[in-house]
């Protein structure tokens, strides 16, 4: 496992290098997925069943990100290096145990196993969705701060921005079925210290719907739907990461 976290972390570290730099920095990411993809599966899963601490969700949510990178062929560093350097801080602490994270092994039904996958998927999704709306700000001040010229990059941030959306709108889709099965499966939710979970994902629901529907009616786009993008995935962190430090690093 050393040497698979080791190659995974210079594989990722290879995959930020500008092509002139190295030749197929894609794959070296391709290959750095893969083997995260293992690391995932012996720290998430054992015969006692899923291992939910905090590092493990981000250790998969960040898997899953990469995996939504390479589908949609992103190649932006606000988008790569933050999902590398989390992926990297990861690895660390699990390697070097730094936080004794209480093991909250869970056995689950297949329907809450659909349950969390589609809540990782949803989360997943819309984090890259935020990152690529840093993305395209930064693109947008930068060509405000040139001198215009015809075609100044308009159109590759048009471009931007429908893809901005296309994330945005298959992220909501994917934490509307997640929502729906947790609603379907999970009984007693208040008991499990879930509310403000369920509050929080509610108000982003609200937030990246409100985003669709402004995007269709009004044509949103431009710094408006970047912040309103950040302020939906504000939101989803709250209720899942802020659920995860509070039962296990306070309560």
């Amino acid at each position: 496992m050393t040497a698979l976290i080791i190659s995974t972390c210079v594989l990722y570290s290879l995959w930020l290098l500008p092509k002139s730099t190295i030749k197929i920095p894609q794959l070296m990411g391709f290959l750095a997925w893969i083997s995260q993809a293992i690391i995932c599966y012996h720290s998430l899963f054992d015969a006692n069943g899923w291992k939910l601490t905090l590092v493990n969700a981000v250790l998969l949510v960040s898997w899953l990100s990469v995996m939504i990178v390479f589908w949609y062929k992103l190649t932006s560093l606000w988008v790569k290096l933050p999902l590398v350097f989390f992926v990297l801080l990861s690895l660390i602490i699990i390697y070097f145990n730094l936080l004794s994270e209480p093991i909250d092994y869970k056995r689950f039904s297949w329907q809450l196993d659909l349950h969390i996958s589609l809540s990782m998927l949803a989360y997943s999704i819309l984090v890259v969705a935020t990152l690529f709306a840093l993305s395209l700000y930064s693109h947008i001040k930068m060509i405000k701060n040139k001198p215009f010229s015809v075609g100044s990059g308009l159109v590759p941030i048009v471009e931007e921005e429908k893809k901005l959306f296309q994330l945005v709108f298959l992220g909501w889709l994917v934490l509307t079925t997640s929502l729906l099965s947790g609603v379907i499966f999970i009984e007693n939710f208040m008991q499990q210290h879930l509310g403000h979970k369920v509050v929080f994902s509610l108000l982003a629901w609200l937030v990246f719907g409100s985003i669709i529907l402004a995007r269709l009616t009004r044509g949103l786009r431009g710094e408006k739907l970047i912040v309103t993008t950040i302020f939906g995935m504000l939101f989803l962190a709250l209720g899942y990461l802020g659920s995860k430090i509070v039962i296990e690093f306070i309560l």
